[in-house]
């Protein structure tokens, strides 16, 4: 049964080479019976490539064009926001300014008077993208401290279609615990010292 089981995974894997290895002939066949229709050398190169390049690469130009997207969506808009900062006094902090609050491991804040919220929705494109929004509120009025967006993209037609590993898609680069570290150092801040005379 492990057999079998290494061999699905193998085949959900290669699944998308496997369509190429197929298309890349059918895709040559269909350009040389094209361009043997052309009387001129030269057409009969240009109409050929040119069948092959759209035959091979329309399957696989969501795929590119929805990539090229993500990227240009995760340099401009994901990533950690911060709208308002917290001085937190001296026990809450380490000697060596370390936070007594937060636990690395997990990305957790041990302060009761900040609340988490998560939601994840549709973002409008021609490319089935989802933008996920991790926000850090104040509990006391619910505002809105700050946030870390990320952005995952479910992938191409073929991608979405033929494999069968659902949900797995390209995502923004930056992991979430970073952008969490990342995020609670920018909004907590050790409280300056008063300077009472």
């Amino acid at each position: 049964m492990k057999f079998f089981d290494t061999l699905l995974g193998f085949a959900v894997l290669t699944g998308p080479l496997w369509l190429i290895l197929i298309l890349l002939p059918v895709s040559i066949w269909i350009a040389v019976k094209v361009a043997k229709r052309f009387k001129q050398r030269s057409a009969k190169i240009a109409g050929g490539v040119g069948i092959f390049l759209l035959v091979f690469f329309v399957p696989f130009g969501d795929e590119i064009a929805g990539r090229i997207y993500l990227s240009h969506l995760c340099a401009t808009e994901a990533g950690v926001k911060v709208y308002q900062t917290i001085e937190l006094p001296g026990e809450y902090w380490e000697v060596d300014g370390e936070p007594k609050f937060y636990n690395e491991k997990n990305g957790n804040f041990d302060l009761t008077q900040i609340g988490t919220d998560f939601k994840t929705e549709e973002y409008p494109s021609m490319f089935p993208i989802e933008k996920f929004r991790f926000w850090y509120l104040e509990k006391q009025n619910g505002g809105i401290l700050g946030e870390i967006i990320s952005f995952n993209y479910m992938g191409g037609w073929i991608s979405r279609n033929f494999t069968l590993a659902p949900g797995s898609g390209a995502t923004c680069k930056q992991p979430i615990l970073q952008s969490t570290r990342e995020i609670m150092y920018s909004i907590f801040r050790p409280a300056k010292p008063s300077r009472d005379r």
